[in-house]
């Protein structure tokens, strides 16, 4: 109820952008647990970038039933630049987000949030982490 409200009053968009993220490979996922811990390991090779990038990611659904989604503020205008340090990046689709644009103001509370009961695929959320 308060840090949103300030972020979006308060986040230069000229010098920081939003993105989406996607995981390409959800079909390969099995246990939600193991699920997890692939976030996690991405943000731990995402280390050498962390003044550069805040965000959350979820993992969605049920073993061998489920997606990776989340959403990250960048330093910047790209996102590669601050990604392309995890060798794992190009398993991930990053998707530029207009915060002007209501739908992808709600997408970047829902991921950030978790208090919203969002079933993206008609999948419930299972677990997520946030990278700071």
């Amino acid at each position: 109820e308060v840090a949103l409200p300030w972020f979006w009053e308060n986040a230069n968009f000229e010098e920081y952008s939003l993105w989406r993220m996607d995981y390409k490979y959800n079909d390969e996922l099995t246990m939600t647990f193991m699920t997890s811990n692939l976030i996690g390991g991405f943000f731990t090779r995402l280390e050498a970038s962390r003044k550069y990038i805040f965000g959350a990611a979820s993992v969605y659904g049920t073993s061998n039933d489920s997606i990776v989604r989340g959403a990250f503020l960048v330093r910047g205008q790209e996102a590669l630049p601050a990604f392309d340090v995890a060798p794992d990046v190009e398993s991930y689709e990053f998707t530029k987000l207009d915060p002007k644009n209501p739908e992808d103001k709600k997408f970047v509370e829902d991921m950030w949030a978790w208090d919203a009961p969002i079933q993206p695929e008609g999948k419930e959320w299972a677990d997520g982490k946030v990278f700071k």
